[in-house]
């Protein structure tokens, strides 16, 4: 198992996009950052800090890449099979894949929050980050709580991508369907806070759960989504896990 979370890990450092998706999230945050400082009349400094200057939001759309392309490239290429004949068992093959997601995930998680206090600092000295901006929590609290409570919601959402990558054949496909159903899926979670005043019962869906980290940091939200915060968290785990599951069942049964 070791060794194949080796060769995952030395796969992901040798591919280009993984570069190219780094530097893309540094750019925009960049962007974000100057637009902020140059034209604080159109977006704020402190705003721009609270959204870790779009650093969550496009390390999302890396991942959705990265993830589809882990899975859908390994039987595009018929590179599995050389796994499968080394006598690995297909549950390593796809555990290790998940373990470097997550990781993958993790790092580029890590790297946006340390960008977002990095400009902070360099552009924006006067912001103060322990000024208190609402529900008892500082500015640093508040993009702490949030950069928390999107990764949550990037681990379902990619046990979504995951499952549809382990469906199709195509590397270029899984990354397309994987952008489509991020989009559907962002409209379908706005959308059902409407169905949820009609029908209780459909709060419990999984795009319900996708509101986790947007509660953890405005608690009033349980009013439309009829769930506290911890039924958001646990609600995002048991379908990331049952997402898993099933992507695991499709990859066990897959032809290589």
């Amino acid at each position: 198992m070791l060794n194949l979370i080796h060769e995952e890990l030395y796969k992901l450092f040798h591919k280009k996009g993984t570069y190219f998706g780094l530097a893309a999230i540094f750019i925009v945050q960049i962007a974000i950052a100057i637009l902020a400082k140059k034209a604080p009349t159109f977006m704020s400094p402190e705003g721009a800090l609270s959204v870790s200057f779009l650093g969550e939001s496009i390390a999302l759309f890396v991942m959705i890449a990265a993830a589809a392309s882990i899975i859908a490239m390994e039987f595009q290429y018929g590179t599995i099979r050389q796994l499968l004949y080394r006598k690995y068992y297909r549950s390593q093959v796809f555990i290790s894949k998940l373990i470097v997601i997550v990781l993958h995930a993790v790092v580029l998680y890590v790297l946006q929050f340390g960008m977002s206090l990095l400009l902070k600092v360099i552009l924006f000295p006067k912001v103060d980050l322990g000024k208190q901006v609402g529900h008892g929590r500082t500015l640093l609290e508040n993009l702490t709580l949030s950069t928390l409570g999107q990764f949550v919601g990037v681990l379902l959402l990619l046990s979504i991508v995951v499952l549809l990558a382990t469906m199709l054949k195509n590397n270029a496909v899984a990354i397309t369907v994987g952008y489509i159903g991020y989009f559907v899926i962002e409209l379908a979670a706005s959308f059902l806070l409407i169905l949820i005043t009609k029908w209780d019962w459909v709060k419990w869906n999984p795009f319900t759960m996708l509101l986790f980290g947007n509660q953890l940091t405005e608690p009033a939200m349980h009013v439309m989504t009829k769930l506290t915060t911890m039924q958001l968290g646990f609600g995002s785990a048991l379908y990331t896990v049952a997402f898993t599951f099933i992507a695991y069942a499709l990859f066990r049964r897959r032809n290589v």
